[in-house]
């Protein structure tokens, strides 16, 4: 366990590292079908497009939080944050392409240069009508809708299905000395494993938290509660991973 987690631990603080360095062009996939996280610069332009098609609309989750103008010639979009904005922690944004197809994107805004981000669209693929196809289509819907299901469950006792098998940890994982972290509990189902984490600031700056940073081999999604934690603040952290042969 130690070591699994120190292994997270250097994810954490790798990203803490990275958020002071440029990154040339950063090219996003899958935003289509979930919220990803990408760095901006938060106080330079940042460059938006999407592989192959043409932006058509940009749409803050939270009016007056960017400043942007469109390149008409090339469909894409320069952006900044607002002047006027103090912004501290993330800002969701949707963006949609000349194909109607929607992009849902977290803005992290770091002290770096103006960022290129390239959006890549879904691969376009040959429908079948075939029964394998439609057996193998409902089975990878259903997998990913237990995944969600466990999510909320951990986030939410009331919703605690009698097929998951809850189990209280409340043991505390050394982490690195910024960061307070609890295993509060443990849920299996099936092939599946749900783990929910308590985690504390207990440093003198703001703590920023990347989804991205947190997967490892065999988890299938995270979800973290409040990705920006300011001295003295807890958040939790949810977690599900394939289960181990020994689970």
């Amino acid at each position: 366990m130690y070591s699994t987690f120190k292994k997270w631990s250097s994810l954490l603080m790798l990203g803490a590292l990275l958020a002071a360095q440029t990154e040339a062009t950063q090219v996003i996939e899958n935003s289509h079908a979930q919220h990803v996280q990408v760095n901006i610069s938060a106080s330079e332009t940042n460059r938006l497009a999407v592989e192959g098609r043409r932006i058509t609309n940009v749409v803050p989750a939270q009016p007056g939080l960017i400043s942007a103008k469109k390149d008409e010639a090339q469909g894409a979009l320069y952006f900044t944050l607002a002047a006027n904005q103090s912004v501290v922690g993330t800002v969701t944004l949707f963006v949609s392409d000349d194909h109607n197809e929607t992009y849902k994107l977290i803005l992290v805004p770091r002290p770096i240069a103006g960022e290129e981000i390239i959006l890549r669209p879904p691969t376009e693929k040959v429908s079948s009508t075939t029964a394998k196809d439609r057996r193998a289509d409902g089975r990878a819907a259903s997998y990913q809708r237990r995944i969600k299901d466990m999510i909320l469950m951990m986030a939410d006792d009331e919703l605690q299905d009698a097929a998951v098998d809850k189990v209280d940890v409340n043991a505390e994982i050394p982490l690195w000395k910024e960061g307070y972290l609890t295993l509060a509990a443990r849920y299996h189902q099936a092939d599946l494993v749900g783990e929910k984490y308590l985690l504390k600031n207990v440093s003198r700056r703001d703590m920023l938290l990347v989804e991205q940073e947190l997967f490892r081999r065999g988890v299938r999604a995270v979800s973290v509660q409040h990705q920006t934690l300011t001295p003295g603040d807890s958040t939790a952290i949810y977690i599900v991973r394939k289960s181990k042969d020994s689970e």
